[in-house]
Parts: C-alpha cells; structure tokens; sequence
C-alpha cells in the first residue's frame, strides 16, 4: 500500500474536537462498516468518517479501526482517497463456481459472485475452456487486487458446434476449427464423417468431452457452398451459445399445432374484431406481436388497447416448443438475419398480429377520460382483427399533417403519447437518444450501404403505449394475495442506480463537449442525466454521450427480486408486450393468465429466478452476436474505401492509441501511435495522447480526419492513419 493511502486525520477541524474514550472499541469496525453501507458506493473522504466518530471515539482508535480493516481487507482507500468497502470472500472458500471470458492472449477471467472483481486465469490452467463455459475454479490467489485461480472442472459447456477444415488420414479425422481461439481440433470417427471428405468446410457437433483431451463429434452439415459472410455470421452466433436450428421434436408439436380459431375460443375471450385495430411496426418486420386499438365509449371517454399476440395459447409450459424457447430466451438480430425464439410458423403466421386475419390476443385495456387521464383499466383475453398494417414512416407522414387511414384515430393516439412521455419526463424518466447502425446488403448480403437508423415520434408513439402495458402488468402481479401461501414470484425489469465511478467519466468527456454536469446523489443524478440527453440531441456528439451515459447505468436484468428500474423512473416494470421474441414476456403473460382465470398455478421463486438469469445472460449474449455481426459488417464495407479520407471524431483514448468514430456511418476504428507523425505520452487522468515533441493533444470528443489503412475481415478490425 502506497504511503498516500495510509489512514491518517486530513481535516484541520477534526484536531479540535474533544476526544472521548470507549474502553473496548464497542465494535468499533462494525459500527463503521454499517455507517459506509448507508454512504456512497464509490466511497466516503475519510475527513466525513472521522467527524462522524470523533464524537464517541478517540482519533487514534479510528485510525487502528481503519488501520485494522484495511489489513484484513475489508476496506481498501481508493485513488481519490476515499474509503470504499470491499465485496470479499468471508469465508475465503477454495472453489468457486462462474462464467469465464478469455481474452485475445488465450488467458481467462471469471465473473464470480464473491468478487467484485472478476478472477485470473492463467492460459495454461483454463483447462481448454471456451468463452461462456460455466466452470468451477480452485482459488490459488485470494487478493483484493487481482484474485487468481486455475480452472479444474468445466461444469458446463456454452458452445457444443463448431465451424471447421476436416483433415482426415488413415481412417480417422479431426475437425480443425476456424476460429484460431478454440484451444483444440475436434477428433471425427470415420463413420461420422457424414459424406465429408479431406479437406471439406463443416459443421461439426461434439457428443463426447474428455478431459485433458480431444473431444469427439459428429459431422452435421458440408458448408462448401458457404460465403465468408455464412461462415462468419454462424460462426458468431454458436460462440454465443445459439443454436442454428431448431430440434426435431420442436418440428414434430409444430404439425400437431390446431392453427384455426374455434367458436369455443372466441366463446371465452372478449371479441373485438369490430373495434378499430393497426399494428405499427418498421417497414421490414415479418412478426407483428403489438397491436392498437380505440374506440370511442357511451360516456365519452376513449378506450385504447394495447393487444399482444397470445403466444402462451399456443405454447405450453413443458412442451418441446417451450423448452427450446426457455433455452434461447430471446430472437437474435443480425444484419442479414434474425435467429427467431419461436419456429416461423409461431412468429410469422399463428401468432403475428398480420392485417386482415382474426387473431388471438392478451389485452390491456385502457380508458382515458377527456383530460387524457386513466381512470379504469383491465386485463382479457381476446380475439382481434387488425385493419391496418402501417410502417413507422407512414404514420409520421400522418403525424406531419399528411391524409391517410384512421388519421382521426392515429393522431388522438399521437395526444394522449405526447401527455404520457412529458409525464414520465417529469416523474424522471431518462430519455436515452438511441441511434442504431443499419446496413443496405447486395443479394450476397456485402454492404452496399451503411446508415444510421433514428427514432421518430411515430416510434416514440408505439414505445409509450407498450411502456404503459408493462407498467401495468408489473402493479397488478406485484399485488396479487393469495388465499394461502406467500405472495407470488413476479417476473422484473429492473435497472439499479449507475455507477459513480462511471458517472465520473461521463461528466469528464462531458466537459470536453461543452457540457458541464454534476453528479450528486440518486435523484439529482436522475435529473443531471435528463438534461444532458436534452443538450447532446441532434449534435455530433449525442452518440457518443449517449453510449457511455448507458455505459454508467447498472445493467437491466430479469428477476423476481423487485428494486425498480432507475432508468424509466418506474417502481414497478416488467417486460409483457414482445413474448414472440423474448420468454420472460412468455412467462409474465402465464402469470397473469393464472390471475386473469382464477387459478393459483404460478411458478416456484427459486425455480423462476434461475430462468430469469439463463434469460438474463441470453439477452447479453443475443447482445454481443449482434455487436460482433455489426463490427464485421462495417469493416466488409469500409474494405472498399482503402486508403480514402473521412470526417470523425475521437471517441477513445488509450495508452497505445486512439479510437475514432467515423460521422458519416458511426464505422470506429483504431489509430495505432505507429501511425502517428511522433512520440505521445498517454495522460490518464486527462485520457489524452500529448505529444513529446509539439505538445500536441488528441482527447474524446475532437473532430478528426482520418485514412482507412486497413479493414481486417478476419479480425473485425479497423484501422485509420491521421489525415
């Protein structure tokens, strides 16, 4: 421990204070653990702990308390000087169960729940575990700093296909992997070849893993036909523990699915195919699963709908349908592709909401009175008819003042969205500016085009009504008494409070942008973020602030356990309205169904909670297909523009460089310091590059032009020299 972080009096003023005497300490280290706890999580300035204790302790007792604490590694004084509590193993246990990550140089770091931070693993002792594995590890290492451990089981594997090369030699083969990172090649039985020969691109299953040695699979699929871009985008999604098809005995509950609606369905349900119905939807989607509906009631109030397809009717708990969308929790989204959760014939026929067809429905049914507030709602199964299928450009066209169907209808609906936002904006809600990269694809999928994809009102105007259903759904379930028992587990979207230290860095490059924001406490921090969204719209570097403003916020999760969702400014939140492509949707429509009909069949806690968190880190994983597809995209495109100019800015700074995102496509790439004109010096605590020779600064935030050198398909990496 350096000397500046010992623990000594700062404050001037705590020197005046009387000193009182306490004996036996009075569980001195207890009482200041328990006083932290009720403090700021990035740390308390030591002077503040002092003052609190002069009034009962001695100023020597409070620093061996202090002293003693940080010894035993219950505390730790941080690079600013305050004293932050440690999450540590109290029992210090030797095994650990977690989720390991490998870097680029073959080591490993594993994310444990004891830990606040993630585990080493050396290269040699991650016992051929691949990225997502969930492995039990041995502690070698038990430090605050950097724990080590060796891996000594892989309890389960996250990826069991792989792409490769078959190289066969003397009635034997092995599959030898396309991705340089797995550890090992896969050995193939003669006879399990599948018609492959030496030297065929496949697709190979592993039925067999051995320690310490070669697992053993199967051939599945020749992929000689393959593009690059196949073989990249399903190499990408099996990494992340996707599968590519779905298995036979889903295949098999598909031809048994009775597709038509009978009279004894619609019997049950409230029918509202006569009441006034459009899905709005973008101009490419294939699934429809919201719809809307209004119509005018005798008191004259209005009543809005907002109609979810029925995906619980057709796929029941415990069917193979169920299970295999239980496991891939969510559709994955790729530029030239969408892996669905559900077979097309859920997604794209039974369950889509699609123009013209009666369709079976879960409703939340709003009515709103003249000033546009809700004074009753209520939950039904129905059975809908949409009248119209719009894409979000033709309802703004509409919005703008253009003629077109249910005007009437579409701009009542604008109304009353417009009074929930400004509602929910001054409740706290953060208006997070969402900017997604989209791509234009020839019939061989190449990137003809890139282009930034922007919310307009009319999306704006979907999400209110879908964010009120949700909210809804959440109060009334976190309400429900039984007549015995404890309350019933609910399905969450919560979001906790960001991150000081996060916080930190966005109010720096804040700053850099002309933006100056603070910081103080959960409320005002709320706010801070409101109105730095309101500043940064429209402006070059709104992605930017928008990304690392994301980037400090905790990251939303499933569970039961209830702590709102910060973000949304909501105490009660759910997710009810997307149950064709998300599960916990699924599972949150059979909880209120449960409710709905009168039954008591809910889910046990334990058992609810374990899904919510496979959900969970399938939402991350369905996260990082999509960002990798996005980056390999980008560096396809940007290969054609070799040795050309663009507009950017810096959105990084490192010791080793600078990244720069480009204005024109959002592409980012790397400017290595070799590329630069001279030597640098990295400053980061300012995280700027300052050069030896000029003293020329490069920082986040300044606008920049750079040279496309190279675009790296293999590597997904971009590089740019300085222009």
């Amino acid at each position: 421990m350096k000397k500046k972080k010992q623990f000594t009096p700062k404050s001037k003023k705590s020197k005046g204070v009387k000193k009182k005497t306490d004996a036996k300490g009075g569980g001195l280290d207890e009482k200041i653990v328990k006083y932290l706890n009720t403090k700021n999580k990035s740390g308390v300035n030591p002077d503040i702990v002092y003052a609190h204790f002069l009034k009962k302790y001695q100023e020597d007792k409070i620093t061996a308390a202090l002293k003693r604490m940080q010894t035993r590694q219950k505390i730790e004084l941080t690079d600013k000087g305050k004293i932050k509590i440690l999450k540590f193993l109290q029992s210090q246990e030797k095994e650990l169960t977690g989720i390991i990550d490998l870097a680029s140089s073959g080591v490993g770091y594993v994310s444990v729940a004891e830990y606040e931070k993630d585990v080493f693993i050396p290269k040699k002792h991650t016992l051929n575990a691949l990225k997502g594995d969930t492995v039990k590890i041995e502690m070698t290492k038990f430090s605050t700093s950097k724990p080590e451990a060796v891996v000594i089981e892989v309890v389960e594997r996250n990826q069991s296909e792989f792409l490769g090369k078959l190289e066969t030699a003397d009635g034997y083969g092995f599959v030898i992997p396309f991705d340089k990172s797995i550890p090992f090649d896969i050995y193939v039985p003669e006879k399990l070849y599948a018609g492959a020969q030496n030297g065929d691109k496949v697709r190979v299953e592993v039925r067999t893993w051995k320690k310490g040695k070669n697992p053993i699979g199967r051939i599945t699929q020749l992929l000689n036909d393959f593009n690059f871009n196949e073989i990249e985008m399903q190499s990408i999604l099996l990494e992340n523990g996707f599968r590519l098809n779905f298995p036979d005995a889903v295949a098999e509950e598909l031809k048994e699915l009775k597709t038509n609606i009978t009279k004894a369905e619609i019997d049950k349900r409230l029918d509202y195919r006569n009441v006034t119905t459009f899905t709005i939807d973008p101009k490419d989607a294939k699934d429809f699963d919201d719809a809307l509906s209004l119509k005018k009631l005798a008191n004259g109030n209005h009543e809005i709908g907002v109609h979810i397809a029925d995906v619980s009717h057709f796929v029941k708990p415990g069917s193979a349908l169920d299970k295999e969308a239980e496991y891939r929790a969510t559709s994955v989204y790729l530029p030239d592709r969408v892996i669905p959760m559900l077979p097309e014939k859920i997604s794209n026929e039974l369950c889509s909401l699609r123009p013209n067809e009666e369709k079976l429905a879960f409703s939340v049914l709003f009515e709103f009175d003249k000033k546009m507030e809700i004074v009753a709602y209520k939950f039904a199964k129905t059975v809908i008819y949409s009248n119209r299928r719009y894409a979000y450009e033709e309802v703004q066209e509409i919005i703008d003042g253009a003629d077109g169907d249910f005007k009437d209808e579409l701009i009542y609906l604008r109304d009353v969205a417009r009074d929930l936002r400004e509602k929910r904006s001054k409740n706290g809600s953060i208006n997070f500016h969402s900017e997604e990269v989209r791509f234009e694809l020839d019939e061989d999928a190449k990137p003809i085009s890139v282009y930034v994809k922007k919310q307009i009102e009319a999306n704006l105007l979907i999400e209110d009504f879908m964010l009120l259903a949700n909210t809804a759904v959440a109060k009334y379930l976190s309400k429900i008494k039984l007549s015995k028992g404890p309350r019933p587990a609910v399905v969450y979207r919560v979001h906790d409070a960001p991150s000081d230290e996060k916080l930190q860095v966005l109010s720096n490059i804040a700053k850099k942008f002309g933006h100056s924001v603070r910081f103080d406490d959960k409320e005002q921090t709320r706010e801070a973020l409101q109105n730095l969204m309101e500043k940064v719209d429209g402006k070059p570097e709104m992605n930017l602030i928008n990304t690392l403003s994301i980037r400090s916020m905790a990251k939303a999760i499933y569970t039961t356990k209830n702590v709102g969702h910060y973000g949304l400014a909501f105490d009660f939140y759910t997710h009810f309205t997307s149950p064709i492509r998300r599960y916990p949707d699924v599972l949150t429509h059979r909880l209120l169904a449960n409710q709905v009909n009168k039954e008591q069949n809910f889910y046990d806690k334990i058992e609810l909670e374990e899904m919510l968190q496979h959900a969970s880190l399938m939402e991350k994983k369905a996260a990082q297909s999509e960002r990798s597809a996005t980056k390999y995209k980008q560096v396809e495109y940007l290969k054609n523009y070799l040795g050309e100019t663009f507009d950017g800015f810096i959105s990084g700074v490192i010791n080793k460089g600078l990244f720069v995102e480009l204005t024109e496509n959002k592409c980012e790439g790397f400017v290595p310091l070799f590329q630069m004109d001279e030597e640098f010096d990295y400053d980061e605590e300012f995280m700027r590059l300052v050069g030896k020779r000029t003293g020329k600064i490069y920082q986040i935030g300044e606008d920049i032009r750079v040279t496309v050198e190279e675009a790296d398909i293999v590597e997904k990496r971009i590089e740019f020299s300085i222009a």
